[in-house]
């Protein structure tokens, strides 16, 4: 079976959700098309000011500059947008591949259940420029959402045999569990579904959004 985009990668005998550099595409995309707006929408700021029309050309500037932010943050936290950083199913169980921030691994007879939560994504726009913006990312990224694994301990014991978990205990309003965040790589869902339903079918518990 072909994935798409972004989508799950196969290893022999697991999947690996490779979180990292779908992050840092999704962000160059974005950058990109935000900044060719946005210098746009600043020549046509200068071209409107010197036609007299200083008001709208003053607004049409402040809004350009806006759109091209994304492409300066996303120059200068390259290298934490771009760090690897992959989540693992497999036989064994789960693990978030991390060489340079907070790996851990969880065996499935640790969990009494695992779930994905996903979240639509309500944005604001400053304008027109910024909304044809947004809509031009949605386009070559996909749904707008964002996702987060959810894990559920099956004994009093998990918190102390996994210390590094800790942050994620009940985050972001989970009850008596542990939410893993994604970001907005919904793609990621029916590779999870699959992966778990293949390796813990006991322990899956579907895709919720709120």
């Amino acid at each position: 079976m072909t994935m798409p985009p972004g989508g799950p990668r196969r290893i022999a005998p697991g999947v690996v959700l490779d979180v990292g550099t779908t992050d840092g595409r999704k962000a160059v995309i974005g950058s990109v098309v935000a900044g060719i707006l946005g210098l746009l929408a600043v020549v046509s700021g200068v071209l409107a000011a010197s036609d007299d029309g200083v008001g709208v050309g003053i607004v049409l500037i402040v809004v350009g500059v806006l759109l091209l932010l994304p492409g300066v943050f996303a120059l200068v936290a390259r290298d934490k947008l771009f760090r690897p950083r992959r989540l693992v199913i497999e036989p064994p169980g789960l693990r978030w591949d991390d060489p340079k921030g907070a790996p851990w691994a969880v065996r499935w007879n640790e969990l009494a259940a695992v779930a994905v939560t996903r979240r639509p994504v309500r944005r604001f726009t400053v304008g027109v420029s910024d909304a044809i913006a947004h809509k031009a990312s949605d386009k070559l990224l996909g749904d707008n959402a964002l996702v987060w694994l959810d894990l559920y301990p099956a004994d009093p014991g998990f918190a102390t045999r996994h210390p590094e978990l800790a942050h994620l205990w009940q985050h972001d309003g989970l009850q008596h569990g542990y939410r893993f965040p994604l970001g907005g790589n919904v793609r990621f869902v029916p590779g999870i579904e699959h992966a778990v339903g293949r390796f813990a079918p006991h322990l899956w518990r579907g895709v919720t959004e709120i």
